[in-house]
């Protein structure tokens, strides 16, 4: 039996292991096996989805746009969601961000890959006016529509700015990113005195108007999500008001009775709650949360 571990480490000599069961049911590696190459498998990728000039159909596969709304001083890069669409409203920023950090994990620099600056083309998708100041899917969109729409593309900018922190209104993008989500949670219920968690039991949340969308399946694992980007924030910075904030989303994800999982949020607020306890001593439910991961939940079963 292969067994996978979570490791909690709320200190050095005070290490646990949790078991997994979902992954404890499966079975071991097939024999033969061979691991395939997923370093060459991303190089890959990123010659063929940047390749501006590549010929067939449906390709090329990525385009730059000179109409740019947000950063009309240069232009952004679109890559299609799905190999066949015709459309440059068919770039995503869950799409595109993802790739341009992916190939730098695996070397490529991408402030200079055959002359073009992909990482500072990515910027585009920070929707840049007073009502929403964050990363949103497309260039031009509004939040509280769809939780995990509007909380991955933010997440997937802090890794992007992780490598290229100096890159193009990258630092202001990131401090506002922390404000606008910070404030959010404080407008859900997130309070110091007296210390509060927030309710994050919406569908969305609208950063123009401050106001949940409460309509449709609710997708509360979005707390998972902030709370990563509201503690990388605190990381970076050492603010303190960052740090609360986080522990008000995470309060509201680890006091869930039932599986909050809806999209991929879950698993970052998992990683967050066991890094919290590690380095502040919080004593968040990893074996609960981690589980919740690998088990059907009823807000989305699949």
């Amino acid at each position: 039996m292969v067994t996978w571990f979570v490791c909690v480490v709320p200190t050095v000599l005070d290490a646990q292991q949790l078991l997994i069961p979902r992954i404890e049911q499966m079975p071991n590696f097939p024999t033969p096996y061979m691991m395939r190459n997923w370093k060459r498998v991303a190089l890959n990728y990123d010659s063929l989805a940047f390749d501006l000039t590549k010929a067939g159909t449906y390709f090329p596969l990525a385009w730059m746009n000179s109409n740019t709304v947000n950063y009309p001083n240069h232009p952004s890069v679109g890559i299609h969601s799905y190999v066949g669409t015709n459309s440059s409203n068919a770039s995503e920023a869950i799409n595109v961000l993802p790739a341009v950090t992916n190939a730098t994990l695996v070397g490529i620099d991408k402030r200079n890959q055959n002359g073009l600056n992909w990482a500072l083309m990515c910027e585009e998708y920070f929707n840049k006016r007073p009502s929403e100041n964050v990363y949103l899917n497309r260039p031009v969109a509004k939040s509280g529509n769809d939780w995990w729409y509007e909380t991955m593309p933010n997440v997937f900018f802090y890794q992007l700015y992780h490598f290229y922190p100096d890159v193009g209104d990258f630092k202001y993008q990131f401090s506002s990113i922390a404000d606008r989500w910070l404030q959010a949670v404080k407008a859900m219920g997130g309070s110091a005195t007296p210390w509060r968690q927030a309710n994050m039991n919406y569908r969305a949340w609208s950063l123009s108007t401050m106001t949940p969308n409460s309509s449709g399946v609710p997708e509360p694992e979005a707390a998972g999500a902030i709370a990563w980007i509201l503690y990388n924030a605190f990381v970076t910075t050492n603010d303190v008001r960052y740090r609360m904030g986080a522990e008000w989303a995470m309060e509201f994800l680890n006091n869930q009775t039932t599986n909050p999982a809806y999209e991929l949020q879950l698993p970052y607020g998992v990683y967050t709650a066991a890094r919290m306890n590690a380095e502040l001593g919080t004593t968040y439910d990893i074996h609960k949360l981690v589980n919740w991961c690998f088990e059907v939940g009823p807000l989305r079963q699949w």
